[in-house]
């Protein structure tokens, strides 16, 4: 069950940017505001993203934290782990696969849960 999260999260969810074809992503999204000296800082975040796959069987983790990231025009000026963490993971997955000649898995069905491995 936590995998099939984890990979709507990505499939669906606020981590879309980190999807690549073919290698079930499924990850986790993060977003703290920075302590300050009378509170948390609303605009100074910690933004976040983990991303493991294949999600059918998971063998790989890639974890990014980016220190008080700025949004963009292309973010909408969000600045939150999906926006910004999100694309460096799918970047680093999309290496890793050639660098390391991992195959792409058939991934499920658009709904269909993630099949279980004995």
């Amino acid at each position: 069950q936590m995998r099939e999260m984890l990979r709507l999260v990505v499939s669906e969810g606020t981590g879309k940017t980190a999807d690549v074809p073919g290698y079930e992503v499924g990850g986790k999204t993060g977003t703290a505001e920075k302590p300050g000296k009378s509170g948390y800082r609303e605009k100074a975040l910690i933004s976040s993203f983990v991303g493991a796959f294949p999600m059918r069987a998971p063998r790989y983790v890639v974890m990014v934290s980016i220190d008080e990231p700025k949004g963009t025009k292309e973010t909408g000026g969000y600045a939150t782990g999906g926006w910004v963490g999100g694309p460096s993971v799918n970047a680093i997955i999309e290496r890793m696969t050639v660098l390391y000649d991992i195959p792409p898995v058939d991934p499920p069905a658009a709904g269909k849960a993630i099949a279980a491995v004995d």
